[in-house]
């Protein structure tokens, strides 16, 4: 073994120096990588990692010496709500790059909440492309689902034809009809129509259910609708149970019918 790296599978790319008739493993990590990593193999209180880049290393220091239930402790701290919303991406590919399945399909799901096509990440260098393309699929499928909600009204509830925009006859009213579960064709007033055709475009780009939910999308309708006697005293009520009631949800629900779970699968 001296003066070589190891042949065992598990230690692959760790070199072992002979100096004086003893064998001394070369460490090229950092300190501080060494020291968290040792922190985790002794009864000492976790290390404080509060980053991506630190997470890796101790990541990639653990995988180095075979430490693969050490791993499982630490995979948790990806998945930490700063690091979804913010770096969805970075942990889609560290999750990939580690094999924890889990985590990997969390990060595809909350690369929904960004465009697609974002600033280059460095960790994407350590995912094969067809991993990178099964990810661009999975973004596009689940736009083409929710964004289609916007325009076909058929999966609103039963009671949909008592809210204000199909009941007022004040407002202008879209130019098409539309029908509902009740089995019957319904003229809707036009700033509704408008509201879902700003939905539209915004799930396109990021398919998913924050977005419908965005004040500015909202306060645009609610402009119109406050304009008009008849919609005023309920237009407000009105939106927020549409969409936090039934929108949000059925968005949730159709992109849960968009498997990502080969986005998870190895490769190797």
């Amino acid at each position: 073994m001296a003066g070589s790296a190891s042949p065992s599978p598990q230690f692959t790319g760790i070199v072992v120096r002979s100096d004086k008739g003893r064998d001394n493993i070369e460490v090229v990590e950092d300190s501080m990588t060494t020291e968290r990593v040792l922190q985790y193999c002794y009864p000492f209180t976790n290390p404080v990692l509060d980053n991506l880049d630190d997470i890796q290393n101790v990541l990639e220091m653990m995988r180095k010496f075979g430490m693969k239930g050490l791993m499982e402790r630490v995979k948790g701290l990806l998945v930490q709500p700063s690091f979804l919303e913010e770096e969805p991406l970075r942990v889609f590919a560290i999750a990939y790059r580690y094999k924890f399945e889990a985590e990997t399909r969390l990060a595809a799901r909350y690369t929904l909440r960004h465009q697609i096509f974002g600033p280059f990440v460095k960790e994407l260098e350590h995912i094969p492309a067809s991993v990178y393309h099964k990810l661009l699929q999975y973004h596009r499928k689940c736009s083409l689902v929710v964004s289609a909600l916007t325009s076909d009204f058929s999966w609103f509830p039963g009671f949909a034809s008592r809210w204000v925009w199909f009941q007022c006859d004040d407002c202008m009213h879209h130019s098409l009809s539309w029908p509902l579960s009740d089995g019957k064709i319904h003229e809707v007033n036009a700033w509704f129509i408008e509201y879902m055709e700003r939905a539209r475009g915004a799930l396109r780009d990021r398919p998913c259910a924050k977005v419908v939910s965005d004040p500015l999308l909202i306060m645009d309708a609610l402009e119109v609708a406050t304009g008009c006697h008849s919609c005023r005293p309920s237009a407000y009520l009105d939106m927020s149970t549409f969409i936090g009631e039934h929108f949000v949800p059925e968005i949730e629900r159709v992109i849960d019918t968009v498997s990502a779970a080969a986005l998870s699968e190895d490769e190797s």
